[in-house]
């Protein structure tokens, strides 16, 4: 017993300690960003808003607005250009999943951010490249399937609300360095 630690609930941390390790895909075993999956769900969303802001002000330091936490339905705002950031980390399935894109949201493009056991990846998609009523999005790797979860046009932020799109890793752009953040950023924007 360390750390005023009682006996049981050493055996508790034990116990936790080892399903946590059971309980994990083997790809996240002892990889590079493992803390992304120690993280609440709703704190995921958190990296990949703060990992865009960061990187594009260092890319176009400009004005740019970004508030950490739920501020309606665009997260960062770049020379009036708004933009929703999604990230999703690799599963099981390997597969990104991202969910609550919203068809009628205030926003001009969505930033999304995969987050694989050692690598990182980005798609960058414009709204109007996304046909909500044929569930598509439309991309440069080809068409890519909306799913519809409902509940789109609720006023609070119910889970699952809007619509889901996966892409698989090949769908994604690996990225290694901020030229191939801008790079992918100004094909679009």
């Amino acid at each position: 017993m360390t750390n005023n630690i009682s006996e049981i609930e050493q055996k508790l941390i034990d116990i936790l300690e080892k399903m946590v390790i059971e309980d994990m895909p083997d790809m996240w075993k002892n990889s590079k960003f493992l803390k992304q999956r120690m993280l609440q769900i709703d704190k995921r969303g958190s990296v990949g808003e703060r990992f865009f802001t960061q990187v594009l002000v260092e890319l176009y330091p400009r004005r740019i607005e970004y508030k950490d936490g739920d501020q309606g339905d665009w997260d960062l705002k770049i020379n009036k250009i708004k933009f929703e950031i999604k990230t999703s980390s690799l599963d099981k399935s390997n597969k990104f999943q991202n969910e609550g894109l919203k068809k009628n949201g205030d926003y001009d493009g969505i930033l999304f951010l995969g987050i694989a056991p050692n690598d990182l990846y980005i798609k960058i998609v414009r709204k109007e490249d996304i046909d909500f009523d044929n569930l598509q999005l439309h991309s440069d790797t080809g068409v890519t399937k909306l799913h519809n979860r409902g509940k789109d046009n609720t006023k609070d932020n119910a889970t699952g609300a809007g619509y889901k799109c996966d892409f698989k890793i090949h769908e994604m752009k690996k990225i290694l360095t901020l030229k191939d953040i801008q790079n992918e950023f100004e094909k679009y924007f």
